[in-house]
């Protein structure tokens, strides 16, 4: 019997926790995916319809409340549920860190990986539904800048998830202060308002959160004539390589700590 080389081992390992995931996440219910849709849906129909009650005006630069906001949270979820949903990935896994073969970096990518496509499917989703609801086709102005902002999110999120996974799993009370500080950091990305309606003097400080960068970046890739010229996503794509090395880091140095705990 011929010996399987490291990647067809590292493949299979892949592709059994991904099997693994799904089934434990949507396994449960016949439509379990389409409620992973809804999630998010509901979040924005219910905060759109909300919002445009109580604002003066409906829409910023020509474009639908709702589809201005959907265009900001969909780029925040893309971080925010990544690195939540690999919050406990390792602590959850446990139980298969006993085989050799299977690492607790993957069960964090896995997860992460599993989670984006969600967010991924319903973007496309909320794309279709918006042109029909709101007879505004939600098509991308910049699509390869759309890419690109997407995929530096992902990486985001997925590097951030692997740092906080790690301190999760070596103790359970450094874990609980992620959701605590993700709270501030929806209402500081400018999910709600663009960053040209808060006055200038708070930009200083705003602009030290990359999600800022990254939300107003997405919002430009989608909108014509959007004004994105003081933010940047060369300064997510930095955040982001940063808390990639920090998080291998963590990672290596915790490895041992983590599958004897």
């Amino acid at each position: 019997m011929d010996q399987r080389s490291s990647w067809q081992i590292q493949k299979a390992v892949f592709h059994a926790l991904f099997v693994r995931e799904i089934q434990t996440r949507f396994g449960r219910f016949r439509l379990g995916f389409i409620w992973a849709l809804i999630e998010p849906l509901s979040h924005i129909i219910v905060l759109s319809a909300l919002f445009s009650t109580i604002r003066e005006r409906n829409a910023f630069f020509d474009v639908p409340f709702p589809v201005f906001f959907a265009t900001g949270v969909l780029s925040f979820f893309l971080f925010q549920k990544t690195v939540m949903s690999s919050l406990a990935s390792i602590r959850v896994n446990e139980g298969l860190f006993g085989y050799r073969q299977v690492k607790p970096i993957d069960a964090v990518f896995v997860r992460a990986v599993l989670e984006i496509m969600v967010n991924l499917s319903c973007m496309l989703l909320l794309g279709i539904a918006g042109f029909w609801i709101f007879d505004y086709q939600l098509v991308p102005v910049r699509p390869l800048g759309l890419v690109s902002v997407i995929a530096v999110l992902c990486l985001f999120g997925l590097a951030v998830g692997l740092m906080v996974s790690v301190l999760s799993a070596l103790s359970e009370e450094l874990g609980k202060f992620v959701p605590t500080i993700m709270r501030p950091l929806y209402f500081l990305s400018g999910i709600f308002y663009p960053l040209d309606a808060i006055p200038q003097q708070y930009h200083v400080y705003l602009l030290w959160n990359p999600l800022l960068h990254g939300v107003e970046q997405f919002r430009a890739a989608f909108i014509s004539g959007y004004p994105a010229e003081n933010t940047s996503l060369y300064y997510v794509f930095f955040c982001a390589i940063l808390s990639m090395f920090l998080g291998l880091l963590i990672y290596f140095i915790n490895s041992e700590r983590v599958l004897t705990k």
